[in-house]
């Protein structure tokens, strides 16, 4: 598989970097995409992202000339370069020197481009709008992927998790982590991407705390995960796509609906974590 998650690797460059910095984006391709929503603009950005319906993405403007979000995005930008780390590891094995160089030097292009998207005043970072140049204020799970890039030094990271992970008016509490702040107006909604709680988000952060000295945030993330999947199948024997941030159990009372599948495989990802916490 490596040549072709090589290949992968080199057409984000190509295709969704503005000026150093990654953005989600949708290229127009023929015949057009058929959906239930419009593609090959905002929303087809946002699919991209995986992050289908996220408040992150709400009001920013898709510019049809790049085919990109006018937003650069932290989370992508930490996936991208542990992207390229982890490739540059595999060519080694292969011996392919040359592309490993390659690599290393793309994934340290972008770690160092991710400063631009720090927020000294909040300690955080931020997604930045690339028309405008102004910080976002909404943060959810994916502004500490740029752990996953080891991007922030130790001290950065303390306050990421000091000033925004346990903090509870954004993501502790006993259920966590919201796929958005619990202090965003979105939270609320609790609808997919908008406040509910999934399991990948969870894995990502905890992969990313694992690359800094953090024992307290891991152990919390790691144990309040894990309830949270185990709560659940002792209620009713699932483990599901994603979850209430609010009640913590799948059903919303309010509504009496299902927001996530049933037996899902990601939503496994909470327990994973635990496993991985206690050494195994």
């Amino acid at each position: 598989m490596y040549d072709d998650l090589l290949r992968w690797n080199r057409w984000w460059p190509k295709n969704r970097d503005n000026k150093g910095l990654l953005c989600w984006g949708s290229s127009t391709v023929e015949p057009p995409l058929k959906s239930d929503f419009a593609t090959n603009d905002w929303q087809g950005a946002a699919y991209e992202s995986g992050l289908d319906n996220s408040p992150m993405y709400d009001k920013v403007p898709f510019n049809k000339q790049t085919h990109m979000l006018e937003l650069a995005d932290a989370g992508l930008m930490g996936l991208y370069v542990m992207d390229c780390d982890a490739l540059a590891d595999i060519a080694n094995i292969l011996g392919k020197k040359e592309e490993s160089k390659e690599l290393k030097a793309r994934g340290a292009y972008y770690r160092k481009n991710l400063a631009q998207l720090w927020d000294e005043k909040a300690g955080m970072y931020k997604n930045k709008r690339t028309d405008t140049g102004e910080l976002s204020s909404r943060i959810s799970p994916t502004n500490f992927y740029p752990l996953l890039a080891k991007a922030p030094t130790q001290a950065q990271a303390e306050r990421m998790v000091k000033e925004h992970l346990l903090n509870p008016e954004e993501f502790n509490g006993e259920w966590m982590m919201p796929s958005i702040a619990r202090n965003d107006p979105a939270f609320k909604d609790q609808e997919y991407w908008r406040g509910r709680i999934w399991g990948p988000m969870n894995f990502l952060v905890y992969l990313g705390l694992k690359n800094y000295d953090l024992p307290e945030a891991r152990k919390v993330l790691a144990e309040k995960s894990n309830r949270l999947m185990m709560e659940n199948v002792k209620l009713n024997g699932y483990i599901y796509e994603n979850y209430n941030a609010i009640t913590g159990n799948v059903k919303d009372p309010a509504e009496g609906k299902r927001m996530g599948d049933n037996y899902y495989h990601w939503g496994a990802l909470l327990g994973f974590i635990a496993l991985m916490e206690n050494g195994l």
